[in-house]
């Protein structure tokens, strides 16, 4: 039985105290047990689930939500509310997991062997390591934080599709192995270094891939904007 456990933590319930959870099952006769964290649970039966639930209107309160998934694996999962954000997203409990669709939160914790697209969205949080999602093949991390520090994806070596948007981010350390196959990358928003746009070029160069949202005018200093190699088991810096 695998389950999914979010930290909810509302900031202005402006479009209704309304929190939910969506999923697409392997499965047509699975079901869904959803703890709330206000006492209330409810169970959902089917594929295609999607599960709503109402909260007061009150901002100093938090909920951890629990979602148990009752047979079949899960194909595709996204939690959702207007106006609220999640403290904390567990998924190492649903391995089974192939697609994430996730915004507004801070820290997420992945264990996801089989996960191979995932977009993280407006996140609250200054570093996100993506270690233990080796067959990742497709990653939209939209970052609208000014203390974003580090995305890691020195264990992505499928990795083919990367759209890092952070217009408002100064300093990130991207982390990609040397070996990934990309073949499309988009970093809208960033002003890397000659050095970084050098290494991003090689790789994709060498994919015979495609470069979106480069700056046409790179910054000279590397300190603050770098890309990080991971090359025969080494991080090696250039």
């Amino acid at each position: 039985m695998e389950k999914i456990i979010v930290h909810v933590k509302p900031i202005d319930w402006t479009e209704g105290e309304v929190y939910g959870m969506s999923f697409r099952l392997s499965e047509h006769n699975s079901n869904v047990k959803i703890r709330w964290g206000d006492g209330k649970t409810d169970t959902y039966y089917g594929k295609e689930i999607r599960a709503y639930h109402i909260y007061p209107k009150e901002t100093t309160l938090s909920f951890i939500v629990e979602a148990e998934i009752r047979g079949g694996k899960i194909e595709y999962f996204a939690p959702s509310g207007g106006d609220c954000y999640h403290e904390y997203v567990d998924f190492s409990g649903a391995p089974s997991i192939k697609e994430i669709y996730c915004e507004s939160f801070k820290k997420v914790k992945l264990d996801n062997p089989l996960l191979t697209k995932l977009t993280l969205r407006i996140m609250l949080g200054t570093e996100y390591d993506l270690s233990k999602v080796p067959n990742l093949k497709e990653l939209v991390f939209d970052c609208e934080n000014r203390e974003i520090k580090c995305l890691n994806l020195s264990h992505c070596h499928k990795l083919e599709n990367l759209q890092c948007w952070c217009y408002i981010t100064p300093k990130l350390k991207l982390i990609l192995p040397n070996d990934a196959p990309l073949k499309y990358i988009d970093i809208r928003g960033h002003e890397f270094s000659k050095g970084c746009l050098d290494t991003i070029h090689r790789i994709i160069d060498r994919n015979g891939g495609e470069i979106v949202g480069e700056f046409e005018e790179p910054v000279e200093d590397d300190t603050n904007y770098d890309i990080i190699l991971k090359k025969d088991g080494k991080i090696k810096r250039k």
